[in-house]
């Protein structure tokens, strides 16, 4: 009974949203270190997307486990990292200075974030997986839960 309870603990806590199996909309972005990424970038690979801003205090929260995925998977090329943020590359550096978040990040990007969002409204953090068909396995937002190992399990799965 108890391992039932904490497995529909975690279910909810992680509860599928409505991107769960739609492939992720077609886009075309630079980077803030003026690198150009297209979704046939990530075709074949495991990509986790973070929708954030530099102001959402749970996003801040999440971004030192976000960093040890990062660390754990940093020599393999199959896995991508992918920051979105609605705010302009000013404010997202200043915030990277002073909360150092190890994924690629692409600003002003709310028409496209927008485009990701699982409610009626837009909440942060919005964290997702998208597998080798570019199809979103996991989408979870407003989290407040610790989240590496849920991450990382379908990081492993995807790479199978």
């Amino acid at each position: 009974m108890y391992k039932l309870s904490i497995l529909f603990l975690m279910m909810s806590i992680f509860a599928c949203n409505n991107n769960d199996g739609k492939r992720i909309p077609d886009f075309s972005f630079i980077s803030i270190d003026n690198q150009t990424i297209t979704q046939n970038d990530l075709e074949g690979e495991a990509t986790i997307v973070v929708v954030w801003a530099t102001w959402c205090g749970d996003c801040i929260r999440e971004i030192p486990e976000l960093n040890d995925l990062v660390e754990k998977y940093k020599d393999n090329e199959k896995v991508n990292f992918i920051a979105l943020s609605d705010e302009d590359e000013a404010t997202v550096r200043k915030s990277l200075k002073r909360f150092p978040f190890n994924f690629t990040h692409i600003v002003d990007s709310k028409k496209y974030s927008d485009q990701l969002k699982t409610g009626i409204t837009k909440h942060f953090p919005q964290v997702l997986v998208i597998d080798k068909d570019l199809k979103v396995v996991f989408d979870v937002t407003e989290n407040k839960e610790k989240i590496f190992s849920v991450l990382d399990n379908h990081i492993q799965s995807i790479l199978k």
